[in-house]
């Protein structure tokens, strides 16, 4: 069991279940922050600590349930007992989706693209 947080902080937790694996996570984390916590890595663009959180981009989702229901893990707070799965094949499609959509709008004259391998963007495209 991975535990997410030291028994210092005291804080409410809830257990939850990432990729079939049991956690425990701070109550007031998103799920975004909860996977990262865990060691589990879910793609975004928008997040930022230090910023308000819009989930625009839509590149973290996450399916979380036992039907598999595509969720925004950087504005979803995690809840007693959640299941989530980022490493699934519907996950990966989603977010592929959601990457093609994001390609075909993006501005060939990008001026961090132009700097040859310097871009989230182009990284992402890569996994």
């Amino acid at each position: 069991m991975k535990t997410a947080s030291t028994l210092a902080d005291m804080k409410p937790q809830v257990t939850v279940f990432i990729n079939n694996e049991k956690c425990v996570i701070d109550r007031d984390q998103t799920i975004w922050q909860a996977c990262e916590a865990a060691g589990f890595r879910v793609p975004r663009f928008c997040f930022h600590e230090k910023l308000a959180v819009s989930g625009n981009c839509r590149m973290c989702l996450v399916q979380t349930g036992p039907r598999g229901f595509p969720t925004v893990s950087c504005t979803t707070k995690v809840m007693e007992g959640m299941e989530i799965f980022t490493e699934s094949k519907k996950s990966h499609v989603m977010r592929g989706h959601v990457m093609e959509y994001i390609l075909a709008n993006h501005p060939l004259d990008c001026p961090i693209c132009d700097q040859g391998g310097e871009c989230d963007l182009q990284d992402q495209s890569r996994l």
